[in-house]
Protein backbone atom coordinates (compact mmCIF):
# COMPACT_ATOMS: atom_id res chain seq x y z
CA UNK A 1 0.00 0.00 0.00
CA UNK A 2 1.26 3.43 -0.92
CA UNK A 3 0.84 6.36 1.24
CA UNK A 4 -0.38 9.75 0.33
CA UNK A 5 -2.20 12.80 0.72
CA UNK A 6 -4.72 14.91 -1.08
CA UNK A 7 -3.22 18.93 -1.87
CA UNK A 8 -6.87 19.81 -1.23
CA UNK A 9 -6.03 20.12 2.83
CA UNK A 10 -3.73 23.54 1.92
CA UNK A 11 -5.95 24.84 -1.01
CA UNK A 12 -8.55 27.49 -0.43
CA UNK A 13 -9.37 28.14 -4.32
CA UNK A 14 -9.57 25.16 -6.90
CA UNK A 15 -7.16 27.42 -8.90
CA UNK A 16 -4.74 28.52 -6.62
CA UNK A 17 -1.08 27.51 -7.57
CA UNK A 18 -0.33 23.96 -5.44
CA UNK A 19 3.26 23.22 -6.21
CA UNK A 20 4.64 25.43 -2.60
CA UNK A 21 1.65 22.38 -1.19
CA UNK A 22 3.47 19.60 -2.90
CA UNK A 23 6.59 20.69 -1.46
CA UNK A 24 5.38 20.90 1.88
CA UNK A 25 3.72 17.39 1.69
CA UNK A 26 7.34 16.09 0.28
CA UNK A 27 9.29 17.91 3.19
CA UNK A 28 6.49 15.51 5.98
CA UNK A 29 7.64 12.94 4.39
CA UNK A 30 4.66 12.23 1.60
CA UNK A 31 5.89 10.30 -1.70
CA UNK A 32 2.59 10.19 -3.10
CA UNK A 33 0.37 13.64 -3.89
CA UNK A 34 -3.11 13.76 -5.29
CA UNK A 35 -4.43 16.76 -7.41
CA UNK A 36 -7.74 17.93 -7.77
CA UNK A 37 -7.93 18.91 -11.48
CA UNK A 38 -10.62 21.50 -10.82
CA UNK A 39 -9.15 24.55 -11.68
CA UNK A 40 -5.73 22.75 -13.53
CA UNK A 41 -4.79 22.78 -16.73
CA UNK A 42 -2.49 21.64 -18.81
CA UNK A 43 0.01 24.11 -18.61
CA UNK A 44 -0.24 23.87 -14.70
CA UNK A 45 0.16 20.33 -15.26
CA UNK A 46 3.42 20.21 -16.86
CA UNK A 47 4.64 22.35 -14.14
CA UNK A 48 3.32 19.95 -11.56
CA UNK A 49 4.68 17.03 -13.17
CA UNK A 50 8.19 18.90 -13.60
CA UNK A 51 8.47 19.28 -9.63
CA UNK A 52 6.80 16.18 -8.88
CA UNK A 53 9.54 14.18 -11.09
CA UNK A 54 12.46 16.37 -9.46
CA UNK A 55 11.22 15.69 -6.31
CA UNK A 56 10.82 12.16 -6.83
CA UNK A 57 6.74 12.17 -5.59
CA UNK A 58 3.90 10.01 -7.52
CA UNK A 59 0.83 12.27 -8.31
CA UNK A 60 -2.51 10.55 -8.39
CA UNK A 61 -5.32 12.45 -10.00
CA UNK A 62 -9.35 13.05 -8.88
CA UNK A 63 -11.94 15.98 -10.28
CA UNK A 64 -15.59 15.98 -10.29
CA UNK A 65 -18.37 17.12 -12.71
CA UNK A 66 -20.31 20.09 -13.03
CA UNK A 67 -24.19 20.63 -13.74
CA UNK A 68 -23.02 21.21 -17.01
CA UNK A 69 -20.90 18.52 -17.16
CA UNK A 70 -23.50 15.83 -15.87
CA UNK A 71 -23.16 12.40 -17.90
CA UNK A 72 -25.86 11.09 -15.84
CA UNK A 73 -28.41 13.71 -16.94
CA UNK A 74 -31.14 12.97 -19.72
CA UNK A 75 -29.93 16.28 -21.12
CA UNK A 76 -27.90 15.29 -24.57
CA UNK A 77 -25.80 18.75 -24.48
CA UNK A 78 -24.36 17.99 -20.57
CA UNK A 79 -23.35 14.63 -21.64
CA UNK A 80 -21.66 15.57 -24.31
CA UNK A 81 -19.55 18.42 -22.63
CA UNK A 82 -19.22 15.95 -19.51
CA UNK A 83 -17.55 13.28 -21.85
CA UNK A 84 -15.35 16.17 -23.44
CA UNK A 85 -14.41 16.77 -19.25
CA UNK A 86 -13.79 13.47 -18.46
CA UNK A 87 -11.22 13.35 -22.15
CA UNK A 88 -9.18 16.71 -21.37
CA UNK A 89 -8.87 15.29 -17.60
CA UNK A 90 -7.38 11.82 -18.62
CA UNK A 91 -4.85 13.87 -20.75
CA UNK A 92 -4.41 15.99 -17.80
CA UNK A 93 -3.61 12.98 -15.68
CA UNK A 94 -1.13 11.38 -18.51
CA UNK A 95 0.71 14.69 -18.49
CA UNK A 96 0.91 14.33 -14.42
CA UNK A 97 1.99 10.51 -15.20
CA UNK A 98 -0.74 9.37 -13.01
CA UNK A 99 -2.36 6.43 -13.96
CA UNK A 100 -5.40 6.79 -11.79
CA UNK A 101 -8.52 9.46 -12.59
CA UNK A 102 -10.90 9.43 -9.21
CA UNK A 103 -13.87 11.33 -7.91
CA UNK A 104 -17.24 12.39 -9.10
CA UNK A 105 -16.37 11.21 -12.74
CA UNK A 106 -20.11 9.79 -13.12
CA UNK A 107 -22.00 12.87 -12.48
CA UNK A 108 -22.16 16.25 -11.23
CA UNK A 109 -20.85 16.60 -7.98
CA UNK A 110 -23.60 17.52 -6.15
CA UNK A 111 -27.29 16.75 -5.80
CA UNK A 112 -29.58 16.99 -8.94
CA UNK A 113 -33.40 18.38 -9.39
CA UNK A 114 -34.60 14.80 -9.76
CA UNK A 115 -34.12 14.02 -5.84
CA UNK A 116 -32.91 10.78 -5.97
CA UNK A 117 -35.65 10.02 -8.70
CA UNK A 118 -35.13 8.42 -12.45
CA UNK A 119 -32.18 6.64 -10.85
CA UNK A 120 -32.26 3.80 -13.45
CA UNK A 121 -31.97 6.37 -15.95
CA UNK A 122 -29.06 8.33 -14.09
CA UNK A 123 -27.57 4.42 -14.35
CA UNK A 124 -27.79 4.02 -18.06
CA UNK A 125 -26.62 7.48 -19.12
CA UNK A 126 -23.97 7.26 -16.85
CA UNK A 127 -22.47 3.40 -17.88
CA UNK A 128 -23.19 5.06 -21.61
CA UNK A 129 -20.97 8.17 -21.62
CA UNK A 130 -18.40 6.22 -19.60
CA UNK A 131 -17.96 3.40 -22.19
CA UNK A 132 -17.74 6.44 -24.35
CA UNK A 133 -14.12 7.25 -22.77
CA UNK A 134 -12.95 3.60 -22.11
CA UNK A 135 -10.95 2.91 -25.38
CA UNK A 136 -8.98 6.39 -23.99
CA UNK A 137 -8.57 4.77 -20.71
CA UNK A 138 -7.26 1.48 -22.31
CA UNK A 139 -5.06 3.29 -24.98
CA UNK A 140 -2.92 5.51 -22.14
CA UNK A 141 -3.64 2.58 -19.49
CA UNK A 142 -5.26 4.81 -16.59
CA UNK A 143 -7.66 3.59 -14.51
CA UNK A 144 -10.92 5.30 -13.67
CA UNK A 145 -12.40 5.38 -10.08
CA UNK A 146 -15.66 6.35 -8.88
CA UNK A 147 -16.16 7.08 -5.84
CA UNK A 148 -19.82 6.57 -4.05
CA UNK A 149 -20.35 9.56 -1.69
CA UNK A 150 -22.77 10.52 1.44
CA UNK A 151 -26.36 11.32 0.88
CA UNK A 152 -25.42 14.95 1.37
CA UNK A 153 -23.23 15.39 -1.29
CA UNK A 154 -25.18 13.55 -4.49
CA UNK A 155 -28.56 11.45 -4.52
CA UNK A 156 -27.15 9.28 -7.28
CA UNK A 157 -24.31 6.43 -5.92
CA UNK A 158 -24.05 6.51 -2.63
CA UNK A 159 -23.13 3.32 -1.50
CA UNK A 160 -20.51 0.40 -2.72
CA UNK A 161 -23.44 -1.90 -4.35
CA UNK A 162 -24.45 1.21 -6.20
CA UNK A 163 -20.78 1.32 -7.75
CA UNK A 164 -20.36 -1.88 -8.43
CA UNK A 165 -24.05 -2.19 -10.43
CA UNK A 166 -22.23 1.11 -12.36
CA UNK A 167 -19.15 -0.93 -13.16
CA UNK A 168 -21.09 -3.34 -14.04
CA UNK A 169 -22.85 -1.85 -16.71
CA UNK A 170 -20.07 -0.19 -17.63
CA UNK A 171 -17.86 -3.80 -17.99
CA UNK A 172 -14.50 -2.13 -18.33
CA UNK A 173 -11.57 -3.78 -16.94
CA UNK A 174 -9.97 -0.04 -16.49
CA UNK A 175 -13.10 0.92 -14.59
CA UNK A 176 -13.17 0.22 -10.55
CA UNK A 177 -14.50 2.31 -7.38
CA UNK A 178 -12.68 4.90 -5.14
CA UNK A 179 -13.99 4.00 -1.98
CA UNK A 180 -13.87 6.83 1.06
CA UNK A 181 -14.00 5.67 4.71
CA UNK A 182 -15.30 9.33 5.51
CA UNK A 183 -18.61 8.86 2.99
CA UNK A 184 -18.40 4.99 4.34
CA UNK A 185 -18.53 6.02 7.89
CA UNK A 186 -21.90 7.57 6.78
CA UNK A 187 -23.35 5.10 4.17
CA UNK A 188 -22.23 1.65 5.06
CA UNK A 189 -23.55 -0.55 7.99
CA UNK A 190 -20.41 -2.75 8.39
CA UNK A 191 -17.08 -0.59 6.08
CA UNK A 192 -15.22 -3.44 6.35
CA UNK A 193 -17.61 -5.82 4.55
CA UNK A 194 -18.05 -3.33 1.62
CA UNK A 195 -14.44 -3.18 1.24
CA UNK A 196 -14.86 -7.21 0.76
CA UNK A 197 -17.61 -7.16 -1.18
CA UNK A 198 -15.37 -4.24 -3.93
CA UNK A 199 -12.18 -6.36 -3.70
CA UNK A 200 -10.40 -6.00 -7.08
CA UNK A 201 -12.60 -3.59 -8.63
CA UNK A 202 -11.28 -1.65 -5.08
CA UNK A 203 -8.71 1.14 -6.96
CA UNK A 204 -8.28 3.80 -4.49
CA UNK A 205 -8.90 4.60 -1.14
CA UNK A 206 -9.67 7.47 0.62
CA UNK A 207 -9.20 8.21 4.79
CA UNK A 208 -10.12 10.91 6.97
CA UNK A 209 -11.08 11.02 10.40
CA UNK A 210 -15.06 10.46 11.21
CA UNK A 211 -15.23 14.46 11.31
CA UNK A 212 -13.07 14.38 8.25
CA UNK A 213 -9.76 16.00 9.84
CA UNK A 214 -7.17 13.83 10.98
CA UNK A 215 -7.90 10.05 10.95
CA UNK A 216 -6.66 9.29 14.55
CA UNK A 217 -8.68 7.32 17.29
CA UNK A 218 -12.39 8.02 16.99
CA UNK A 219 -15.84 6.14 15.53
CA UNK A 220 -13.76 4.59 12.61
CA UNK A 221 -12.19 1.03 13.41
CA UNK A 222 -9.21 1.82 11.59
CA UNK A 223 -7.44 -1.51 12.93
CA UNK A 224 -10.18 -3.99 11.35
CA UNK A 225 -10.00 -1.71 7.87
CA UNK A 226 -6.44 -2.12 7.61
CA UNK A 227 -6.83 -5.92 8.08
CA UNK A 228 -9.47 -6.36 5.94
CA UNK A 229 -7.15 -4.17 3.15
CA UNK A 230 -4.35 -6.79 3.52
CA UNK A 231 -7.16 -9.80 3.50
CA UNK A 232 -7.70 -8.97 -0.08
CA UNK A 233 -4.34 -7.93 -1.26
CA UNK A 234 -4.96 -4.35 -1.44
CA UNK A 235 -1.79 -2.82 -2.73
CA UNK A 236 -2.74 0.26 -4.17
CA UNK A 237 -2.85 4.02 -3.27
CA UNK A 238 -4.15 4.99 -0.10
CA UNK A 239 -4.98 8.76 0.23
CA UNK A 240 -5.44 10.92 3.30
CA UNK A 241 -7.86 13.01 2.06
CA UNK A 242 -8.61 15.93 4.50
CA UNK A 243 -10.72 18.99 4.76
CA UNK A 244 -11.12 21.44 7.54
CA UNK A 245 -10.58 24.72 6.80
CA UNK A 246 -13.61 27.30 6.53
CA UNK A 247 -14.43 30.63 5.57
CA UNK A 248 -12.53 29.90 2.34
CA UNK A 249 -13.79 29.48 -1.11
CA UNK A 250 -13.36 25.63 -0.80
CA UNK A 251 -15.57 25.37 2.30
CA UNK A 252 -18.86 25.67 0.06
CA UNK A 253 -18.17 22.25 -2.11
CA UNK A 254 -16.94 20.76 1.17
CA UNK A 255 -19.40 21.65 3.73
CA UNK A 256 -16.27 22.98 6.13
CA UNK A 257 -18.17 25.31 8.26
CA UNK A 258 -15.80 25.16 11.37
CA UNK A 259 -12.36 24.99 12.20
CA UNK A 260 -11.90 21.24 12.85
CA UNK A 261 -7.56 21.25 12.88
CA UNK A 262 -5.92 23.98 13.96
CA UNK A 263 -2.52 23.78 11.70
CA UNK A 264 -2.66 21.82 8.66
CA UNK A 265 1.26 21.06 8.78
CA UNK A 266 0.44 19.31 12.18
CA UNK A 267 -2.33 17.72 10.94
CA UNK A 268 -0.58 16.15 8.19
CA UNK A 269 2.06 14.83 9.93
CA UNK A 270 -0.16 13.51 12.61
CA UNK A 271 -2.18 11.65 9.63
CA UNK A 272 0.90 10.15 8.62
CA UNK A 273 2.52 9.04 11.66
CA UNK A 274 -1.02 6.92 12.25
CA UNK A 275 -1.74 5.58 9.76
CA UNK A 276 2.10 4.49 8.91
CA UNK A 277 1.18 1.99 11.90
CA UNK A 278 -1.26 0.27 10.29
CA UNK A 279 0.75 -0.34 6.98
CA UNK A 280 4.14 -0.95 8.52
CA UNK A 281 2.43 -3.67 10.50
Amino acid sequence: MKLGIHSAAFVKDWSEDIIPYIKECHNRGYKVVEVSLLGQTKNSAEKIAKLANDLNVSLTCTTGLSEDEDVSDENLKKQKKGIIALKNAIEICEIMNSNILSGVVHSKWGISSSYGRKKESKFINSSNCIQEITPLLERKKIKLAIEPLNRYETDFVNTVDQGLYLCKLINCKYVGLLLDVYHMNIEEKDICLEIQKAKEKLFHLHIAGNDRGVPRIGSIDWKNIFKTLKSIKYSDYIVIEMFFQHSVNTSKDLFAWREIEKDIGIAIKEAKTFIDQFIDE
